[in-house]
């Protein structure tokens, strides 16, 4: 393919409690699958044209032009291009960017919605803005893309709705004391008056993953956008995400980004200087 890429950094002031978008990419290159890899954002991608191929653990499903798809903070995945395959993506930040996911039951589980080809104007137009507006136009794209899904598949949920008011009350709740180091499923379920272990059956059932799994996502997260906003001492980092002993911060981080935090600051800066003004 003779296109070249055009990519959009877009660094800005985060708020925890709204969503930050952190790169708005159009990919020309071919993808070539030479096994799963980890991201440290959440990512929505959108089909332009071609086929390709989405690679998790364990499954592997095909891409086609107008499809949707996500990959999510260490969660292991691969884009492989089949024939003429292109497609867009922004990757965001940010609380409320979780719990729109999880609203719309968008999860590693269900990583992909097909046939979505009347975003395709949206998405065009959205990259094609100036770069100076270009925090505007990713965020506006990013949340015309929920809405679209949310109307399309709002049809489709079979969740029983006692459940999905639970788990928002158990991630709202995560959401806000993650950085509590002290934090656990006892002072948890007191606070939402439940038993421990049937708030972890509930938070597995509907999300995918354990509730001390969740916290870590979120706690590694937001080690990533403090890192990204210039914070050079892990220590500091740690204490903030509710890791009170910097080296096992470092070993959670680096389980699940397969980086060690400091390794993270360098590829930011790295990409910061290679991307054009």
């Amino acid at each position: 393919m003779s296109e070249q890429n055009v990519c959009r950094f877009i660094p800005r002031e985060i708020n925890d409690h709204s969503i930050h978008t952190v790169h708005f990419v159009l990919e020309t290159k071919e993808q070539v699958y030479t096994g799963l890899r980890l991201k440290a954002l959440y990512t929505v991608y959108f089909v332009i044209r071609g086929q390709g191929k989405l690679h998790t653990k364990g499954d592997v499903r095909d891409l086609r032009e107008g499809d949707v798809f996500f990959s999510f903070p260490a969660e292991p995945f691969a884009i492989e291009s089949v024939s003429d395959f292109q497609y867009m993506y922004i990757s965001f930040l940010g609380a409320r960017g979780n719990r729109i996911m999880d609203k719309l039951r968008i999860s590693p589980k269900a990583p992909l919605i097909p046939d979505c080809g009347e975003l395709s104007t949206v998405w065009q137009q959205g990259i094609r803005c100036p770069s100076e507006l270009s925090d505007i136009a990713s965020e506006a794209v990013l949340l015309h893309t929920f809405a679209y899904l949310g109307a399309r598949l709002s049809g489709f949920s079979s969740l029983d709705v006692g459940g999905t008011d639970l788990v928002s009350l158990i991630q709202k709740y995560v959401d806000e004391h993650f950085s509590d180091s002290e934090f656990s499923l006892e002072r948890l379920g007191n606070e939402l008056k439940y038993n421990k272990k049937y708030l972890s059956t509930v938070f597995k059932r509907h999300v995918g993953v354990g509730i001390v799994e969740y916290l870590h996502t979120v706690r590694i997260q937001h080690a990533c956008t403090m890192l990204r906003q210039g914070f050079t001492s892990v220590s500091d980092v740690a204490l903030r995400c509710g890791y009170p002993d910097a080296q096992y911060f470092s070993k959670v981080f680096k389980r699940r980004m397969t980086i060690s935090p400091r390794e993270y600051m360098a590829s930011v800066r790295a990409e910061a200087s290679s991307t054009p003004s």
